[in-house]
């Protein structure tokens, strides 16, 4: 799972991180980061899993 520091730089500075999202990769962002952090370690795992084929 990721630790707290890994958080934070994932989330860096929403005004620049923004503006060079599209709308729908904003909105998963935003989902992601509403998520229980089982559920973000979940699909950190789906995605490391995904990225190793």
């Amino acid at each position: 799972m990721l630790d707290q520091d890994n958080k934070e730089n994932i989330r860096g500075d929403n005004t620049s991180e923004n503006s060079e999202l599209t709308q729908d990769e904003s909105n998963l962002l935003t989902s992601y980061r509403e998520m229980s952090e089982a559920d973000q370690g979940y699909i950190l795992h789906f995605a490391q899993t995904l990225a190793a084929l």
